[in-house]
This record gives structure tokens, sequence and C-alpha cells, in this order.
């Protein structure tokens, strides 16, 4: 069964009532470790079709480690690939991520953006972003190719933790 997960940002209090509109879906608040006062509400759900009035729809294409739900400090990295390219990177990346066993690690989805289906987007889900930091610092990481050329590929990284807990130091 195919799953989305939906995206939608704004003010804390906006995306608050959007959550209690909605208090039938699962809705996760969670805030951007760059700017406090950006927030964004995200759903994974069975549904192609959002609740949220101008939401970011991603298809997930592949998931990996405790999928139950979506928890812990959240990495996104966005990444624009051609045609060929978008192919190949998913199935190396679905290979890579197979074998991954690092410390803190709790879950990645591969994400496509179903408006654009060149822009692919891994979500990985970890105890603490030092985890996701000593992960990445290693000479293995899957990204470091595209890290070299991030501006050929578009290369992005947002981070964010639940608002429940962001007044906590990472």
């Amino acid at each position: 069964m195919t799953e989305y997960l939906h995206v939608t940002f704004g003010s804390r209090t906006v995306l608050q009532d959007v959550r209690n509109q909605h208090l039938d879906h699962k809705l996760l608040l969670t805030v951007d470790e760059e700017d406090k006062e950006r927030y964004q509400l995200l759903e994974k759900t069975t549904n192609k079709k959002s609740i949220f009035a101008m939401p970011t729809t991603y298809e997930i294409l592949a998931a990996r480690g405790d999928t139950s739900d979506l928890r812990g400090w959240m990495n996104f990295t966005f990444i624009t690939l051609n045609d060929m390219e978008r192919d190949n990177f998913i199935r190396r990346y679905q290979a890579y991520e197979e074998g991954m066993t690092e410390p803190g690690f709790i879950s990645s989805y591969l994400l496509q953006r179903n408006d654009n289906s060149h822009q692919i987007v891994m979500l990985s889900t970890w105890n603490m972003k030092t985890d996701w930091e000593n992960w990445q610092a290693k000479e293995d990481f899957p990204l470091r190719q595209y890290e070299s050329s991030n501006s050929l590929y578009g290369l992005m990284r947002k981070q964010y933790s639940f608002a429940a807990f962001s007044k906590q130091v990472f």
C-alpha cells in the first residue's frame, strides 16, 4: 500500500489550530532548528489527498528502521536529479540503507515529491542531532559525492525537532 507524507508550514498558532480542527488525524508539529519561528505540520498517511489547504506531498518510495511512527530528531535532505540519475540514486540509496546500523538511527524514508518527480528527499530520524552529525561525518556517507556538487543537484538540508521538545538543547 502506497504511503504519503504531507507537509505544510506556518506559525505555531496557525498549525496548532489546523491540528485542533483535525483531531481524528495524527498530525505532528515540528520546529525548524535554524528558525524557531518556523513550524511544519506533518501527516504520514495512505491517503493521497491531504487535509492541508496548501500541502507539499511526497510519496514514500522506501522506508527502513522503526517506521511505525515518526519520532526523534529529523533531517530532511533535498536533492534534484534528472530521470536517469534519479532511478540510479534510488537503487543505490535503498541498497545502502539495507545495511545501515548507525548508533542513534531510528528510521529513514526515501520520498519523491508528487508535483516534481525530480525532487527526491531523504528523511532520516535520529535519537539525537549528534547521532546524525557523526554519521554525516563518515567517509562512506552516501551523499558525499552530491555534496561536492551541491549547486548542480540543488542539495539542501533542513533539520526539525518536535515542537514539544524545542526547548531541549541538542
